[in-house]
């Protein structure tokens, strides 16, 4: 396995990736992408939500920048290599397009993030990657 995305917002779900992807990635000494998106709320219909990002974008690049800090202190010590990302877009189209681009052997992300929004089994961004992307996708819980 030579190359591994694992996605992380933060959230107690992604937190579990990035310990399950580092296991992979050790056993391999794979070359690591870490990716945060940060919602920048364009797809929504409330305009109200696209004004609130913009008054906010400092506090969320600061909050994604400290979330890549943890997420890359989890890696002291790794054998491969890590490249850490932070996007702005949807979570889940920023994730399918960073498939592409990096071409990773497998992505590893959480199965519910930090948005309260829960599918039955597994969240909606997990969900919607899942569908559109042919590489295989660990889930984590």
């Amino acid at each position: 396995m030579k190359k591994i995305l694992i996605t992380t917002d933060g959230s107690e779900h992604a937190q579990k990736g990035l310990e399950q992807g580092r296991k992979i990635a050790e056993a391999f000494c794979s070359e690591v992408v870490i990716l945060n998106v940060i919602n920048d709320f364009k797809n929504t219909y409330f305009h109200e939500s696209v004004y609130i990002f913009q008054q906010s974008k400092d506090i969320f690049e600061k909050q994604a920048k400290e979330i890549m800090q943890k997420a890359e202190e989890s890696f002291k010590g790794f054998c491969g290599t890590l490249s850490p990302m932070i996007k702005y877009g949807d979570p889940a189209q920023v994730i399918i397009e960073t498939i592409e681009e990096e071409k990773p052997d497998l992505v590893v992300m959480g199965s519910k993030g930090l948005t309260g929004i829960q599918k039955v089994v597994i969240g909606s961004v997990s969900s919607k990657v899942l569908n559109h992307t042919e590489v295989p996708i660990l889930i984590v819980r």
